[in-house]
């Protein structure tokens, strides 16, 4: 969640502000600027590991699929438990497991509506990003 709401992006390494994000890459689902991602590779071959590729920052939206769904089934199941809270209530059955649903039901739905907010303004962030890139003629791994 931390990195949903980090902006403007920081390297992970040097926790400076990316600027230019034509110089900077996704590495192990965090920001790094290429420069320190260089030192990054030189580090894992002197200690004889293969580090994976820097990849392209746009592709930091594949890693906000997962947590939109959570969020949503959080806004639709807490509905559903809401409804069955006070359906409960009303027909007279169990007033504590009634309450217990009701009151989960009313705070799962605003958990994952703050949460879709919080994708959909993530989103709108990598596409700015991937408007940045194509203006500067695409998004190249190395320098």
């Amino acid at each position: 969640m931390t990195m949903m709401l980090e902006w403007p992006g920081r390297c992970s390494r040097c926790r400076k502000a990316i600027d230019d994000w034509a110089d900077a890459g996704l590495h192990q689902k965090r920001w790094v600027h290429k420069a320190c991602f260089t030192e990054l590779w030189r580090e894992a071959r002197q200690r004889g590991v293969e580090p994976p590729v820097l990849r392209s920052p746009t592709e930091r939206s594949g890693q906000l699929e997962l947590p939109m769904l959570i969020f949503l089934l959080l806004f639709h199941f807490g509905l559903g438990m809401a409804v069955m809270g006070w359906i409960m209530l009303t027909q007279h059955g169990s007033e504590t497991a009634a309450a217990a649903l009701l009151v989960v039901g009313l705070i799962a739905p605003l958990v994952g509506v703050a949460g879709v907010a919080l994708n959909v303004v993530s989103r709108r962030r990598v596409e700015l990003i991937r408007q940045a890139l194509e203006l500067a003629g695409g998004w190249k791994p190395g320098r």
